[in-house]
């Protein structure tokens, strides 16, 4: 007869425990109970409430079916009856990429203590399973017994016969399912303890590797050009300390940092450094660098990092009024709104425009959220607040239609790279692109957003017969600007500092082939394969990214050589102060931070 409750599973019992994490300098080891939360948005796990097993469920006793009916209780809806007071083996907590200690002391934590939930549940459903069982074998004992003890008289009634042979087969057959029952769970049980033992062994691995890569002396605190060089490390013998990895830091700047981070971490010879705080500004708002304020190879801090992640002088593309002195000819007429008056020349009265839509857009923003539509001139100051700057267009006439007459326009990808120099820059377009396509069919008259303004991309370029013609049109156009931002010193290089922006020019294209720049996306969407594995953007930063930073196992894929301009060399900067920083995560003419684009980047647009 097999045991009840009492059994403790031998298989889990003899689990061996992860390994611990390990010790790294400075900081506690991991506490047993995780705080409430952490700056990711995790919640660390609560054993009783995230595992859907509180006190009063763990001291409930399990539910003991009775031997006269267990056979009955053993499969179907009252086998589901009988595990319902047990806790399934559900893993809430898995592993992240943490970009700092703490956080990933938190996590091996939560990891821990989650392992430790599991193993009691575990334990728990496969005593269910054991009893059951062992009342199954009690049903077969007693109807053995019964067989056994019949008398003569029975035995010569063939119905009462067919009863008892009729309660053999089915005890046994009983049996059987409670014993396979009883060695599926031992695998559910088994499989779910292994997946928490993994999730912990990264875990681990990820706190090994910080601690090797803290304690590497080749790194220097980061300076400003105004500021002496840093002496070089340097070892026992007096030879310069060689750089083990390169450093990839997430400064939860925002943008596209954390996105850049991951694609260099999938390179091998590449490692996360950890962050810490920086400072808070007078609003609360936190910010972060490098453990140590270190210089790493690349960090979304542009001060810490030897690659800046923003162009320095980015505004002059990415504001409506600003562009236009970069691209005269190449984006129709605009006419400017400011403090709700016209600024400059105004549009001609609705009397001597023809019937295409008027198009209101504020000059500081992007992916269609403040366009406005109307019929006439006249009504465009009616849509303008009275604080913000807007730029007026009449829509281009004859734009070249999709074959099913909706309208649509060109998102074409740059690259843009600034050297060390300061002085050298050079320009890659992407041969491949999407095309933003409006969803109902064009027509002059209507005015709604759904068919004239096209915000979304909808499919990718390559299909679209127009765009062997038109990709080299647009990546002369683009030429065009920069060579012209770059020697009217409106993009500034940065000395000692690569500085590279992937970014997208909007283009739309008329009946005749020409096309139009309309404006320029300096935080643009950019899909991963984790968020669109069927289309997505992977090649595309894998090839930029190479570029930048050129390694044996990537290449530029179809990055195209656009050209090479050269402008004035920059005198030294002054010193950035705390305070700087701060004042750059706004929106200052060079803002670093670009926070509507790392909105945007996530929204979809």
């Amino acid at each position: 007869m097999a045991a009840g409750f009492a059994d403790a599973p031998s298989s889990l019992s003899a689990a061996p425990k992860p390994a611990s994490a390990p010790a790294v300098r400075g900081l506690a080891p991991p506490a047993r109970a995780p705080p409430a939360g952490d700056a990711r948005g995790r919640t660390p796990l609560a054993p009783a409430k995230a595992l859907s097993m509180d006190e009063n469920i763990a001291a409930t006793p399990l539910p003991v079916p009775g031997p006269a009916k267990a056979a009955s209780r053993i499969t179907g809806a009252a086998d589901g009856a009988t595990m319902k007071g047990v806790p399934a083996m559900d893993i809430f907590v898995q592993y992240e990429r943490s970009w700092s200690i703490q956080d990933a002391l938190d996590q091996h934590a939560a990891l821990a203590e989650q392992r430790e939930v599991l193993m009691e549940i575990g334990k728990n459903r496969l005593r269910v399973r054991q009893t059951q069982l062992s009342f199954a074998e009690l049903e077969v004992e007693e109807a053995l017994d019964a067989a056994r003890s019949v008398s003569a008289v029975d035995a010569g009634d063939a119905q009462v016969v067919m009863q008892l042979a009729s309660r053999v087969r089915a005890a046994v057959r009983d049996l059987r399912t409670a014993s396979r029952m009883r060695q599926m769970e031992q695998g559910v049980v088994n499989k779910h303890i292994a997946h928490a033992d993994a999730e912990i062994e990264k875990s681990r691995q990820e706190m090994t590797s910080m601690k090797e890569v803290i304690d590497d002396k080749s790194l220097v605190v980061a300076t400003d050009s105004t500021q002496p060089t840093p002496a070089t490390p340097v070892d026992a013998d007096g030879l310069p300390l060689q750089q083990r990895y390169k450093y990839a830091t997430n400064c939860k700047v925002g943008g596209h940092g954390q996105r850049f981070c991951e694609y260099f971490l999938e390179r091998p010879d590449w490692r996360i450094y950890p962050n810490q705080k920086w400072f808070d500004d007078e609003k609360g708002n936190s910010y972060h660098c490098p453990l140590g304020k270190k210089l790493v190879d690349f960090a979304d801090e542009s001060h810490f990092s030897r690659i800046a992640m923003y162009l320095k002088g980015r505004a002059w593309l990415e504001e409506k009024t600003k562009v236009l002195e970069l691209a005269p000819g190449q984006i129709p007429e605009t006419f400017i709104i400011e403090n709700g008056q016209w600024k400059g020349a105004a549009p001609p009265s609705d009397d001597q425009v023809s019937n295409l839509p008027w198009f209101v857009k504020e000059a500081d923003r992007n992916w269609g959220t403040s366009v406005h539509v109307c019929s006439k001139p006249s009504a465009c100051l009616s849509l303008a607040k009275p604080d913000a700057t807007y730029v007026v267009q009449q829509h281009i006439e004859d734009p070249l239609l999709m074959d099913d007459g909706r309208k649509c326009h060109i998102k074409f990808y740059v690259l843009l790279l600034g050297f060390e120099d300061g002085e050298r820059w050079h320009l890659y377009t992407y041969k491949d692109g999407y095309l933003s396509i409006s969803p109902n069919k064009w027509s002059p008259e209507d005015l709604s957003k759904d068919t004239q303004v096209t915000i979304i991309r909808s499919e990718r370029i390559q299909g679209w017969k127009p765009w062997a013609e038109a990709y080299p049109k647009c990546k002369a156009g683009v030429a065009k600007v920069i060579e012209r931002a770059v020697s009217q010193g409106k993009l500034e290089g940065r000395l000692g500092k690569t500085q590279f922006e992937i970014f997208s020019a909007d283009f739309i294209v008329n009946t005749r082939g020409d096309v139009w720049l309309f404006e320029f996306n300096m935080s643009p969407v950019l899909k991963d394969p984790k968020d669109a594995p069927k289309v997505n953007d992977a090649d595309m930063v894998r090839g930029a990214l190479s570029i930048v930073s050129p390694w044996p196992g990537g290449g530029p894929g179809l990055w195209d050589f656009a050209g090479e301009f050269r402008g004035k060399k920059p005198a030294p900067g002054v010193p950035e102060t705390a305070q700087d920083a701060a004042a750059r995560h706004g929106f200052t003419a060079d803002s670093a931070d670009a926070s509507a684009g790392a909105a945007a980047s996530s929204s979809g647009a």
